[in-house]
């Protein structure tokens, strides 16, 4: 069988920020998958100064830590001279140098690649990180034959706006390294791999794209029956970033708030960027005492607990690739109130309740509705697994 080597830089480089976002939960499948198959299959990482590559026993010992069930060690000589790495950074890539078997600095990528993987290998990068021209280059150079990478969105593209200085500009790079690089492109929903074809076009490149659904890993939901609160509780979960248009749903509470059986909105999710005035009205609103509750990031025992008290998941997005929050929470039966996009058609169907993102109006009569009269459980939702998804990717890089 063709070996595989997984890139998990991205990874190593969320060690120590917290629950792991959707794209880091997209390459521990592949960690979990690649480690259980049959195939012989490495893990290569870039950390500072270069690169350190696993093989499943080395996997092995770093998959605690990676997961967040286990603190790193001690830093190296190497990682105590990283000073633009934090401190959980700095001892996991100790601890993947002490449980490599192989490492390399930048320059030396193809030489211990061509040394220690068989001709023909399959690469394989799902964490938007890691894709430069050299490191594309350096697997054509060391012998790869498949060269797959993920796309996750093209947001930054899309909406610029809601985006980080620099990153629509660095994205669209990374865009044509991989289009150049890889021999496939593969795409989350069908929603993605059309904008990615629109961009592709756009920038004069050719790349082929498969559609290959994400799997969804349930959340366990607790035990008992299911808890009907009062006053209503409602939740939204997601980075507190523009694009996820939070600002609507403070907009709703404060029309909410003066109601004397206003129900409750649970925020869930770390703050990201560009939000400074949004994170200024959440914080006068708790200050103030409205029904508004900020949790941060929860793990998933946590998540599921409050999920299991909501009447509705609330999911007003401008824009997703994807859409995470949505099928867990129809995985748990939990109605979901969300935005109009095609993504969240193709997702869920008739399953959940669309609404305009612009209309914060729409949003409050739905939630008004939702409060007094809890809503219709959704019909059992069966939400294709990861081994439908690996299915197709082993076709792929057989």
């Amino acid at each position: 069988m063709r070996a595989r080597l997984l890139d998990i830089s991205r990874s190593m480089s969320r060690i120590g920020l917290g629950p792991a976002t959707g794209i880091d939960r997209v390459e521990r499948a592949y960690i979990r998958a690649f480690m259980d198959a049959d195939a012989p299959a490495c893990f290569l990482a870039r950390l500072a100064g270069g690169y350190a590559l696993l093989d499943k026993a080395g996997m092995a010992r770093l998959w605690p830590v990676l997961q967040g069930k286990a603190l790193p060690g001690t830093p190296d000589i190497v990682a105590l001279l990283s000073r633009k790495l934090g401190p959980a950074q700095r001892r996991a890539q100790a601890d993947m140098r002490r449980a490599s078997f192989a490492r390399c600095l930048r320059h030396g990528l193809a030489p211990m690649l061509t040394r220690h993987m068989p001709r023909g290998f399959a690469y394989v990068n799902v964490g938007h990180s890691n894709r430069s021209a050299p490191v594309w280059a350096a697997m054509r150079k060391a012998g790869a034959g498949p060269r797959i990478a993920m796309l996750h969105d093209t947001i930054p593209l899309d909406w610029p706006q809601f985006s980080r200085s620099g990153l629509p500009e660095r994205f669209a790079q990374e865009l044509r390294f991989t289009a150049d690089g890889a021999t496939g492109i593969i795409c989350n929903s069908a929603d993605t791999a059309a904008r990615a074809a629109h961009w592709l076009g756009r920038f004069s490149l050719e790349a082929p794209l498969h559609v290959a659904p994400l799997g969804c890993d349930a959340l366990a939901s607790p035990r008992g029956a299911p808890i009907t609160t009062t006053p209503a509780e409602f939740v939204v979960l997601g980075t507190i970033e523009p694009r996820k248009n939070h600002a609507l749903l403070l907009d709703v509470w404060d029309r909410l708030a003066a109601k004397p059986d206003a129900p409750q909105l649970h925020i869930v999710g770390r703050r990201g960027w560009c939000n400074d005035a949004l994170f200024a009205r959440l914080d006068a609103a708790i200050k103030a005492g409205q029904p508004v509750f900020e949790h941060g990031a929860l793990e998933d025992a946590a998540l599921a607990t409050r999920l299991a008290r909501a009447r509705a998941l609330l999911f007003p997005s401008f824009a997703e690739g994807f859409g995470y929050p949505l099928v867990e929470a129809l995985q748990m039966s939990v109605p979901v109130l969300c935005s109009d996009l095609p993504v969240f058609h193709e997702l869920a169907g008739a399953h959940v309740t669309y609404l305009p993102a612009d209309s914060p109006q729409a949003w409050l009569d739905a939630i008004t509705a939702a409060s007094h009269t809890p809503p219709k459980a959704p019909a059992k939702f069966d939400f294709p697994g990861w081994d439908s998804h690996f299915s197709f990717i082993d076709d792929l890089l057989s």
